[in-house]
């Protein structure tokens, strides 16, 4: 799909905002982009260092555009939707990355049918290499989906899934990226731990980490059977599961996930 014929309105400028913009500009298609932020040095840096049009306030924004992103955190997403609500018409498309906040929440809102999707980036689309789960609301139709996806393809991968599904997408692959980050340190420390260099162990969990997941990805195996591959009978790898497993390894991640899924439940009433 051509973006280049889309005017796209970005409120919000952390992480995400900023991931979506250089996405967007470096698109084979770049759409017309504006941005918005309540911090007067990053609406600065917006005009600055991403050269995008940064209008007055946020209606503003929205009257100038045929998509709006909110890239917002959850705790302002209903000041803002105050401020811009009797913007929003039905021909424009309002997009939500905010964790846990359902499209229901935006068309109690509006009075007019706008078109509502629903997002779930991760911080891989920081480095184009992200995951976007996106949902459709009540009004949205096909091409909604078509312009979300075109839209957030420049970060990565996209899925589409139910909004049923999305607290769940939450848990697994929006709060993931810190998962890895956490095993990757604990691993990083116990190499340490050994007597390794510092260097030395980064290169080698980073490494392994990036092997094993691309292997997973490219051989379609299921992780038990590469798992398996590397485990020999009396073996180093299997003392180093047993200690997994009698720690509870996964006992940590079925509570963790189901403790984020509660909390964007949570985030979502």
């Amino acid at each position: 799909m051509d973006l280049s014929t889309f005017r796209i309105g970005i409120i919000g400028s952390g992480n995400m905002g900023k991931a979506i913009i250089k996405g967007l500009q470096f698109s084979r298609q770049s759409p017309t982009i504006a941005a918005w932020d309540a911090l007067s040095d990053n609406r600065k840096l917006l005009k600055e260092e991403f050269r995008v049009a940064v209008p007055q306030d946020n209606r503003a924004l929205v009257l100038k555009s045929d998509i709006i992103i909110l890239a917002v955190k959850p705790q302002v997403i209903d000041p803002v939707m105050e401020e811009i609500a009797d913007s929003l018409t039905e021909e424009k498309l309002l997009i939500s990355i905010a964790a846990g906040v359902p499209c229901k929440r935006f068309e109690n809102t509006l009075t007019a049918p706008v078109p509502t999707v629903r997002i779930m980036p991760n911080t891989p689309a920081l480095i184009n290499r992200g995951i976007s789960a996106i949902a459709a609301g009540n009004h949205a139709q096909d091409k909604h989906l078509e312009i979300t996806q075109a839209i957030f393809s420049c970060l990565g991968e996209t899925a589409l899934v139910p909004e049923s599904a999305m607290d769940m997408v939450t848990a697994v692959s929006g709060s993931g990226p810190a998962y890895v980050f956490l095993v990757i340190e604990a691993m990083l420390d116990a190499a340490v731990g050994l007597g390794m260099a510092r260097d030395l162990a980064r290169k080698l969990v980073i490494e392994t980490i990036l092997g094993s997941t691309e292997l997973l990805k490219e051989s379609g195996k299921h992780p038990m059977e590469l798992k398996d591959m590397v485990t020999s009978p009396g073996g180093t790898t299997i003392a180093g599961l047993a200690e997994l497993e009698k720690n509870g390894l996964r006992h940590a991640f079925n509570e963790a996930l189901k403790s984020a899924c509660q909390r964007s439940q949570d985030l979502g009433n």
